[in-house]
């Protein structure tokens, strides 16, 4: 999604977009997306550098990690980032290494004419979903023996009891101290 720096008046310009997931690089992101993807942002261009906010929405259905039941997600991410240039008036050339400042986690580059918001709106999308999804907090999840669904039936698989996490060691101490 590029923006041309001359296109952006003075008075800022206001973008209401729906993207598809795969115009963001997102159809290999191991989520499903159900319907495009919302974008409501505000770009102001002061001197060279660009400041963005906005919000991006999307619904998505993510798979339970405990019982792979699939999950209705609703997507919603607000953000304000700073683009700056990244040319040789900033001193840096770009793909050069340099140590990261404060000021610069929270900002993103652009290069020529135009800034590119598909990385950042990407990034804002996978940053708010959840790494360990789950269905319900007390989801029981799939027996190991059989594969049933712990939360719809109770299976008849007698769990294998582990040893309390002491016991060897308790053993092996008893056998030293015997010696």
């Amino acid at each position: 999604m590029q923006i041309p720096l001359s296109g952006i008046p003075p008075k800022g310009l206001e973008l209401h977009l729906e993207m598809e997931p795969a115009v963001l690089g997102l159809e290999d992101s191991g989520v499903q997306f159900v319907a495009p993807i919302r974008v409501q942002s505000r770009l102001v261009v002061m001197d060279r550098t660009v400041y963005v906010s906005g919000d991006a929405d999307a619904q998505v259905r993510l798979q339970c990690v405990r019982c792979l039941e699939a999950i209705p997600f609703p997507v919603r991410s607000s953000f304000q980032v700073n683009v700056e240039p990244q040319d040789s008036a900033s001193g840096k050339t770009p793909g050069e290494w340099h140590e990261l400042h404060r000021g610069e986690l929270d900002a993103y580059g652009y290069s020529g004419d135009a800034i590119d918001l598909s990385a950042l709106v990407r990034e804002q999308i996978l940053l708010v979903l959840p790494a360990y999804p789950l269905c319900r907090a007390d989801c029981r999840g799939l027996c190991p023996q059989c594969g049933a669904d712990r939360n719809r039936l109770s299976c008849r698989c007698v769990a294998a009891e582990a040893p309390p996490p002491m016991t060897q060691f308790q053993e092996r101490l008893k056998k030293i101290i015997q010696k």
